[in-house]
């Protein structure tokens, strides 16, 4: 961890390399992290710079304060999980370590965001809930769960974009933001599972998607991998397929492979 001393010397080279002060936050945290040095306080420093000012020593009257209120880093915390050490150490005029040490003393801990593809409401919760409890029940007198095989198509996306962390309880999970839309450079990967694992993953060339002939082709694959890993499963009762509706599922050529295959 670097001290104060550290950072502003850091500050102050590239202030005299003639950079602006948001370029020379973004080379800082590029290099040691976001916790470093918050853009507010690089653009102070450089402000004290351009005044002629190259001390690294703070004003007087401006030294932090050493009691730290556990309640009130717990507020702050929890009105803005995102918030970095640093930026709450700038907050509450208290050092980095001493934030540190007393979030780690109040349990919390640094958590990613979690994704999800959008956000349900009650409704369609209680929804999902229910048709869960129903096959449950289902699956006791009749074992078809074994016997499903599905698929499912995902775009893998050529994308930069950062997912920030939130400072949480131990057992608190993270909280969920929606995704973004879809980049326009994107592959997509198809992967073929059941109850045991996966059977059969490929990705397509850029650009492509899924038509009838790759749907059928990955279904020959699919069905020679679940005979080698689940012959009971085909040999007797057989597979159950379970898809939606779109174009290449329902197809003629599928259709018949579907037939062929038994």
């Amino acid at each position: 961890m670097l001290s104060k001393v550290q950072i502003r010397t850091i500050l102050l080279h590239e202030f005299k390399l003639g950079r602006k002060a948001v370029e020379a936050h973004e080379n800082i945290v590029n290099a040691w992290g976001p916790d470093v040095v918050s853009l507010r306080t690089t653009q102070l420093w450089f402000q004290k710079f351009r005044s002629g000012d190259t001390s690294l020593e703070d004003e007087p009257g401006r030294g932090r304060i050493r009691e730290l209120d556990d309640d009130a880093l717990k507020s702050l915390v929890e009105a803005d999980p995102r918030k970095t050490v640093r930026e709450l150490a700038e907050d509450l005029q208290v050092s980095f370590s001493t934030v540190a040490k007393r979030l780690e003393k109040l349990g919390k801990v640094k958590k990613m965001d979690q994704w999800v593809p959008h956000e349900l409401n009650a409704e369609q919760m209680l929804r999902r809930y229910q048709i869960s409890s129903e096959l449950l029940l289902r699956n006791k007198n009749d074992l078809f769960l074994d016997r499903m095989v599905t698929c499912d198509e995902e775009w893998i996306l050529y994308d930069n974009r950062k997912r920030s962390s939130q400072w949480l309880d131990r057992d608190e999970p993270p909280k969920q933001f929606p995704k973004k839309k879809l980049h326009e450079k994107k592959t997509m990967l198809t992967v073929w599972w059941n109850s045991a694992g996966i059977l059969h993953y490929e990705f397509l060339k850029t650009g492509e998607t899924i038509d009838a002939d790759n749907y059928c082709r990955q279904l020959d694959k699919m069905h020679e991998n679940l005979a080698r890993a689940s012959p009971a499963v085909v040999n007797r009762k057989g597979p159950i397929l379970l898809h939606d509706n779109g174009r290449p599922h329902v197809s003629q050529k599928t259709s018949q492979k579907l037939s062929d295959l038994g």
